[in-house]
């Protein structure tokens, strides 16, 4: 198994778990405020995590060898009336 099949199946895993505990607060299952507040901070971290995995697995960043800017001329050219 190479690395990103194993970042796949733990982004799966985690969505998974993620549902799970959504349903449990969904059904109206928790039944005091310290629970509550701690699978709520579950929930803030898994979404965190997967953000994360799905930046990993976006290349966001250009290769150095790469030059894809768009060059935008900015200077104002007035005209005389």
């Amino acid at each position: 198994m190479d690395g990103i099949q194993l970042v796949y199946k733990l982004k799966k895993q985690i969505e998974e778990t993620q549902k799970t505990v959504q349903t449990y607060l969904l059904n109206g299952q928790v039944d005091n405020f310290e629970k509550y507040q701690y699978m709520v901070g579950q929930l803030r971290a898994y979404e965190a995590i997967l953000q994360e995995i799905s930046t990993l697995l976006t290349n966001k960043e250009p290769e150095e060898n790469e030059n894809n800017g768009t060059v935008i001329d900015l200077s104002s050219k007035q005209t005389k009336t």
